[in-house]
């Protein structure tokens, strides 16, 4: 017999408005599961935005941590005592055996407070790790100090100790304690709670003294930006896209391209777009670009180079050249670059070594049979590290319906309504 399909899903999102990769991907869970006729429920931080047809909104109308002022963000950043008492209040009054929370972000907006109402419903609800948050105080594992992974154990005393915050050390003991503060509030959630992984790869780290409760990876949701594959071998523009910040590796990228004799085209903003333009003049830089603008450069690619410094689980920009036929170059610290080299649709190098990287981009620069041969791959393989948007939302429901399913099969299972106190 087939297992049920949800009542309901609340989706909980430190934002409505798009804001990055996370909120962007709550936002398209609730449009998809809506246009499938399922009640969707968007509890978020910010004051919203716009929401499909079949979607309650639920806004607490704040602000993101940078964006408020010094003592307000400390203090709400670390307990939202507003958004536990409203979300308590919506579980007391709406919840049902077949309702299951989802949560994409909390670390902005709506703080660990957030995981209290959930305790009488942790059998139904979803942890989706979009990040290292769920166990590194700065969500990443790397020293932005001496930019690299860290090798630390999180929340270990050399962890504590250690200043590897991009701001301050004192952000760094900020960030601690909003860290205990989760891990204590979540420790009542585990182990009935499904942690949801966007690469399985993230789980050692996430979890190196062993999974608390069940988990699942699902591949993030991407489509191709042109309509037919780039006749990349014919091109020699090297392709970056995404943040222009240090840590992106956007400074060792720009200075191996200098030294290979390549032309890279950077598309995107951020803290460093000025000082990489001031350096680095041969360069092109066009900021950030919306969809036409990504299509037009992306036309335009003969690789897309992801040079990140850190070990990111996920890249939304080499997986959309994927599915435009573009291959990619990628550090070995970004988890789907092993995934591309498996399927032969690019190539690797050491994160952080400007030398490999250079040595790379002047091979690829005239190896055109090598070129076109992993973007034939990727044409086909592209699809084996990213679903399609109903596909992903397909996986989800038959998550959500596993998690249904086994409570029904389980005796004693929790099916009553929450009785949350607020």
């Amino acid at each position: 017999m087939t297992n049920p399909a949800p009542s309901r899903v609340v989706v909980l999102s430190d934002f409505a408005k798009i804001r990055g990769g996370a909120s962007k991907l709550a936002v398209l869970q609730a449009w998809l599961l809506a246009r499938q006729g399922i009640p969707v429920t968007f509890f978020c931080g910010d004051d919203g935005g716009q929401m499909p047809t079949g979607v309650e909104l639920i806004s607490m109308g704040g602000q993101s941590l940078l964006d408020q002022g010094g003592l307000s963000a400390a203090a709400s950043g670390l307990w939202n005592h507003r958004v536990k008492k409203r979300l308590a209040t919506w579980i007391k009054k709406n919840d049902c055996p077949g309702t299951i929370y989802h949560v994409h972000g909390y670390h902005q907006t709506l703080s660990p407070s957030l995981l209290c109402p959930l305790k009488p419903v942790r059998s139904r609800a979803v942890m989706h790790a979009h990040d290292y948050f769920l166990s590194c105080p700065n969500g990443a594992f790397f020293d932005f100090r001496q930019q690299n992974t860290c090798p630390r154990v999180a929340m270990s005393a050399s962890c504590i100790l250690h200043n590897c915050d991009k701001r301050s050390y004192g952000q760094k003991i900020w960030r601690v304690s909003r860290q205990a503060l989760q891990n204590r509030t979540r420790r009542k959630l585990l182990p009935d709670v499904t942690t949801l992984l966007i690469h399985p790869g993230m789980e050692h780290r996430l979890f190196p003294d062993g999974t608390p409760g069940p988990v699942v990876a699902i591949a993030n949701p991407s489509e191709p930006l042109l309509p037919d594959p780039v006749p990349c071998h014919q091109n020699s523009e090297f392709l970056y896209v995404g943040d222009l910040h240090e840590y992106k590796g956007v400074f060792l990228l720009a200075e191996a391209a200098r030294r290979a004799g390549v032309k890279m085209r950077f598309v995107g903003s951020g803290l460093d777009l000025a000082e990489l333009k001031a350096g680095f003049p041969e360069h092109q830089f066009d900021g950030w670009q919306d969809r036409a603008g990504l299509e037009h450069a992306m036309a335009k690619a003969r690789m897309l180079v992801a040079p990140t410094l850190g070990p990111e689980p996920f890249g939304l920009a080499p997986v959309e050249a994927l599915l435009c036929g573009v291959p990619v170059l990628a550090s070995d610290s970004l988890l789907i670059s092993r995934d591309i080299c498996a399927q032969k649709m690019g190539e690797s190098f050491a994160a952080g070594d400007r030398d490999a990287l250079a040595a790379a981009l002047v091979g690829l620069s005239s190896d055109d049979d090598r070129i076109a041969q992993m973007a034939s791959n990727a044409r086909t393989g592209a699809g084996l590290i990213s679903l399609s948007p109903q596909a992903w939302c397909d996986a989800l429901l038959t998550l959500y319906r596993d998690i249904l399913g086994n409570l029904n099969a389980t005796p004693g299972a929790e099916h009553v309504r929450a009785q949350v106190a607020t």
